[in-house]
């Protein structure tokens, strides 16, 4: 199950969820928590949906469908973020959640402190925040994979984020190369793999948040997930298009 905000474009956000579980050959059953309108200019508008809704539907899908795993994009703010949590109450999978607080193209999609998304943050099986994610949550510079290490370690064992994986692609590593820091409370697991050429597509953190979910609920363990996942992710991206005025994920 993919839960997250529409991104008209289709290039991020849920629309770009279902289409990563499909390319990995996984049915997504969809459950937004925004309308966004945005373009080239960043976001202009967010419509967000009513979070007793957001709640009722996650929880009639948990319950119906029995997914195996949850993925979490776009929270909105801490009353929908609530509302998530209330709806997955009973959930027993892997929750895997991208704390989505802006958006590539410029403008907010969370509409209140950085740190106010730690409560589903703990509820995470995995948190995937890319580096200047990290930083804003937790009031740290960071720039390099040492930095990224720390700052995964002060969630995980200051502020209770059972996993945190900061995704490599903003930090200062070797020009031919990505490190992924993983950080759990048995220790740092570094994920190096080559980095792709070329241009960059939309909503690559929404599509690896996506693909780990899909590898857990397969029954992977987290790290290897994570490699299946980035592996995934590497190849969609050699394989990017262009559409719409903007580069798209292949595969």
């Amino acid at each position: 199950m993919v839960v997250g905000g529409i991104d008209p474009g289709g290039g991020a956000g849920l629309l770009r969820d279902v289409a990563t579980a499909r390319a990995l050959g996984a049915h997504a059953h969809a459950v937004g928590t925004a309308w966004t309108e945005q373009a080239d200019g960043g976001v202009h508008r967010v419509e967000p949906r009513e979070p007793g809704a957001v709640s009722e539907a996650l929880a009639r899908a948990a319950g119906e469908l029995r997914p195996v795993a949850v993925k979490i994009g776009m929270a909105v703010g801490p009353a929908t973020a609530d509302a998530l949590l209330t709806g997955l109450k009973g959930f027993t999978g892997p929750v895997v959640v991208d704390p989505v607080l802006a958006s590539s193209r410029g403008g907010s999609l969370w509409a209140a402190a950085p740190e106010a998304l730690l409560p589903l943050l703990r509820r995470a099986t995995l948190a995937t925040p890319n580096a200047p994610e990290v930083a804003l949550l937790t009031g740290r510079s960071v720039g390099s994979v040492e930095e990224a290490e720390a700052a995964g370690e002060a969630l995980v064992h200051q502020r209770g984020v059972a996993a945190v994986l900061v995704k490599g692609g903003h930090l200062g590593t070797p020009a031919d190369a990505v490190i992924d820091v993983l950080v759990t409370a048995a220790g740092v697991r570094r994920f190096q793999h080559p980095r792709t050429r070329g241009p960059s597509p939309r909503g690559t953190g929404c599509a690896l948040a996506t693909a780990v979910a899909v590898a857990l609920g397969r029954g992977g363990d987290l790290g290897a997930a994570v490699e299946t996942a980035t592996a995934w992710l590497g190849g969609a991206i050699a394989g990017a298009r262009w559409a719409a005025g903007e580069w798209h994920l292949g595969g």
